[in-house]
């Protein structure tokens, strides 16, 4: 039986698996995250402080205070951790919003295939087969995204609570979804649909690229002053074409 993915509305009963994949979503950046930290100069620098400060002022012997560079790592890899997990429970405590959607995946109960190697068909709203036939496949949530009304930018919508599955194709779910979304903020009246993404989400970065978002600003946040900062690209897209403003008129 060919697996297939349906692209619908969110429901009531879907909000606990939504929470489980975007705490699982952001989390998977954690690692890549602490690989990256582990080179900044900031760590460094930490290192050498916490080495002096056990040989200089408390007189540990300079083989004990070797130990210093895998208690840094060690914190450093806590640190990184603890901020994601808080970062994932932020998420994971917005509320979804009227204008929400899913990706819900169908496959068989005995599917051997890794999600990756996989072909799916795409749906919208509605897979077009009967309900004893659907009863056949085992259901998941494999990708979530969420609009609502941007803060800071006038007439203006802002994607947010998106989350997917990983080894799941991106770009196949990815493209109907955010097309949906965009007809959707179309028909409620927006201008633009805005959009963040970080340094760590790369092919998410190059998949709005090739959609037609443009870069609005890239920044800097600051985590701990300017010594350890993650790069940010605000990200806008044109809701208003010539056919619409057209159809408008």
């Amino acid at each position: 039986m060919q697996p297939f993915i349906v692209i619908r509305d969110h429901r009531e009963d879907d909000e606990l698996k939504c929470q489980e994949l975007v705490r699982d979503y952001v989390m998977s950046f954690a690692t890549k995250s602490f690989y990256c930290f582990c080179f900044r100069e900031i760590t460094l620098q930490f290192i050498v402080i916490t080495w002096a400060l056990l040989f200089i002022f408390l007189g540990v012997p300079l083989i004990f205070c070797a130990l210093t560079i895998p208690g840094c790592i060690f914190f450093l890899f806590l640190g990184t951790y603890s901020s994601f997990y808080a970062k994932a429970v932020e998420h994971i405590r917005l509320k979804p919003s009227t204008k929400s959607l899913v990706a819900e995946c169908y496959e068989p109960f005995i599917f051997r295939c890794s999600p990756n190697e996989a072909s799916y068909d795409i749906f919208m709203e509605k897979a077009p087969y009967e309900n004893d036939f659907l009863r056949k496949f085992r259901r998941k949530i494999v990708a979530t995204v969420s609009v609502k009304n941007h803060n800071a930018v006038y007439n203006a919508a802002f994607i947010y609570r998106f989350a997917i599955a990983p080894l799941y194709p991106h770009q196949k779910i990815m493209e109907p979804m955010i097309s949906l979304v965009s007809k959707n903020c179309v028909n409620a009246g927006f201008a633009t649909l805005e959009c963040t993404v970080s340094e760590w989400q790369e092919s998410e970065r190059d998949f709005y690229d090739s959609l037609g978002f443009a870069t609005r600003q890239i920044y800097h946040k600051q985590i701990i002053g300017s010594s350890l900062t993650v790069m940010k690209t605000q990200m806008t897209y044109n809701l208003r074409t010539d056919d619409v403003l057209q159809k408008q008129n």
